[in-house]
């Protein structure tokens, strides 16, 4: 029988920065920065489908994340991006449900 091996997110990460560095060599400051960018967006557009029971994610709320992303990733912009995206997320379905 086959085990499968749960690995902690933390764990995972590492090892998948490590292949990365071993692959193309160390990255920068702007690709670091993207990675935690598209975990936190993933993260929220999950959350999002979790609360609403439904996918694909609904447009406005779709729409609102990615420009929230894409502020994000821009140069400069040092907040939070799990909690950035946290919040829009939140907002962003309260809204949506506002107008439903």
């Amino acid at each position: 029988m086959a085990t499968i091996a749960l690995v902690a997110p933390e764990e995972e990460r590492a090892r998948a920065h490590a292949l990365v560095r071993a692959l193309f060599g160390p990255s920068d400051a702007a690709a670091d920065r993207s990675v935690d960018v598209l975990g936190a967006h993933a993260a929220a557009l999950a959350w999002i489908r979790e609360a609403v029971g439904s996918y694909p994610t609904p447009l406005p709320i779709a729409t609102r994340l990615e420009q929230v992303a894409a502020d994000l990733r821009g140069p400069g912009d040092d907040r939070d991006p799990a909690l950035t995206l946290g919040h829009a997320a939140l907002d962003a379905l309260t809204a949506y449900r506002a107008g439903s």
